[in-house]
């Protein structure tokens, strides 16, 4: 580290500011799938052998993003990528558009593929992830690599990856509503966070907003190591379906799947993790929504979403077939048994806000007795004020 190079803990600080707030351990049980839904179970079942997700393509579509270089918003890469990206869904009949947008003097696309049902006046879901890879790697442990553009392969290749293989199964579903395939763009560059979902949430109409039944978001999904955690703030009713389908998928610890075997420690809704995240925007507009992520990439890092995350190692290699088979698996039979479809807008929405103002969150281990949401929230303000005053009696320090 060079003389003049602020302390490392700053650089921690900074990573807190930018990605968790709060991360509630094993004290926390995970959401109980307790509702209407859980009547389908048996159904939920019946569809296990439909299910037509493929892993391997999803992740050749990683590797492709990767190999085109970094999709910063305006460059070659980010046009290339979205003239693939139309070019194969309209080949597969969906609609496709664009609109573009400036914030924070960053111009930048986001990219939609709807897929209409033969339902008139259908009520519409929103599938989204960014595709945008970030323009610094503000994170490694290199110094000199922390001004290149990362490559991107889980943050945000797997999310848009996965998009992009569902959309090659939606048109075979016979589905009942319309689907919104949403690839955003400027979701990561610089300290600027979710400007394309924010763009997208901000232009919606009343009557857009009302049809719309739910926001689902993946965003670093392709982990070789996959964990998803409970991100908040999210919908608790969606929540708690994505929680009875990964239990029959086998995707959860302890539990039996549809086919008897004991199920993986993958959807680890024990995890509370606040993320300002694209589905914030959804959320705040009385959309359901949920954001699909594993929160730590690597090996846990503290202030960060792991020692892969923002830097130059968010390669390929880190990300896997079967991770993408298993987030693939989760989003299909969502579809296919309506599962994503909230009647109510306002149906049991998990109240947990994040402040837009701030930039990104990031994670921190708190313990919580079930109930004790307020005092997390408590440690979270009590937390920010300490590193405010920290970054102030260092900066009086130098003054000195």
């Amino acid at each position: 580290m060079a003389h003049s190079a602020p302390p490392r803990w700053l650089g921690y600080a900074k990573g807190f500011m930018l990605a968790l707030i709060l991360l509630f351990s094993a004290a926390l049980s995970p959401v109980q799938g307790e509702n209407s839904f859980v009547e389908n179970q048996i159904d939920l079942c019946e569809f296990m052998e439909s299910l037509e997700f493929n892993g391997t393509h999803a992740n050749e579509t990683v590797q492709w993003q990767v190999d085109i270089g970094p999709r910063t918003p305006g460059s070659t890469a980010s046009a290339l990528l979205r003239a693939n990206f139309t070019a194969e869904t309209e080949r597969l009949g969906y609609t496709v558009s664009e609109s573009n947008h400036t914030s924070h003097g960053i111009e930048f696309t986001n990219l939609f593929a709807r897929w209409n049902s033969s339902t008139e006046n259908a009520d519409q879901l929103v599938l989204s992830a960014h595709y945008d890879s970030r323009n610094i790697a503000d994170q490694d442990a290199n110094e000199s690599n922390r001004s290149k553009p990362v490559p991107g392969a889980n943050d945000a290749a797997s999310g848009a990856a996965v998009l992009l293989e569902l959309a090659r199964l939606i048109p075979s579903m016979n589905l009942t509503y319309d689907v919104v395939l949403f690839w955003n763009d400027a979701e990561d560059q610089n300290n600027n966070y979710t400007e394309g979902a924010k763009a997208w949430a901000g232009n919606l109409t009343s009557e857009e907003q009302e049809r719309t039944k739910a926001f689902v978001l993946l965003d670093m999904v392709g982990d070789a190591d996959l964990q998803l955690h409970n991100v908040v703030p999210g919908n608790d009713t969606l929540k708690e379906r994505i929680v009875v389908m990964a239990e029959g998928l086998g995707m959860v610890d302890g539990v039996e799947d549809c086919l008897g075997q004991p199920g993986q420690d993958i959807l680890r809704y024990s995890t509370v993790v606040g993320v300002l995240d694209d589905h914030v925007h959804p959320h705040e507009l009385g959309i359901p929504s949920i954001d699909l992520m594993d929160t730590v990439y690597g090996e846990p890092k503290f202030g960060t979403f792991g020692t892969y995350w923002h830097t130059m190692e968010d390669t390929p290699d880190k990300v896997s077939a079967e991770s993408l088979a298993h987030v693939g698996h989760l989003v299909e039979l969502g579809l296919r048994t309506n599962a994503f479809i909230i009647e109510e807008a306002s149906s049991n929405p998990d109240q947990s806000s994040l402040d837009e103002d701030q930039e990104q969150s990031t994670p921190t281990p708190i313990e919580k007795e079930e109930g004790n949401k307020g005092l997390a929230y408590v440690a979270m303000f009590a937390f920010f004020s300490v590193m405010v005053l920290l970054s102030y009696f260092e900066w009086t320090t130098k003054r000195r």
